[in-house]
């Protein structure tokens, strides 16, 4: 095989993998929202300061710093991992960990 053909697969797979990563993440955190009545106003993917979760999540886990509005209007902030710490984003798991003030 042409290794320039290899490249351009090996390219193709990353790239695929990175798209499903993204949109797997965003859907796991847009169901959690709708889910308890959230209305995103704001979310930040972080890949290397993962809050309160930084030690605790695994590179197939995702992490957003979000601003939300709760049913009852009110403004909050905080952390939500996205996937299982087994099935990574194969998992529809979120959590979240609030921040002590509102926004």
């Amino acid at each position: 095989m042409d290794a320039g053909f290899l490249i351009v697969m090996a390219l193709v797979v990353v790239f695929a993998g990175l798209a499903w990563n993204f949109s797997r993440s965003r859907s796991i955190l847009e169901q959690w929202a709708s889910d308890n009545g959230y209305q995103i106003l704001h979310s930040e993917k972080r890949t290397l300061f993962r809050g309160p979760f930084f030690w605790t999540s695994l590179t197939h886990q995702t992490v957003y710093y979000v601003k939300v509005r709760d049913p009852d209007g009110t403004i909050r902030t905080g952390w939500v991992r996205c996937g299982s710490w087994w099935l990574g984003l194969m998992s529809d798991k979120a959590e979240v960990r609030w921040e002590d003030r509102q926004a």
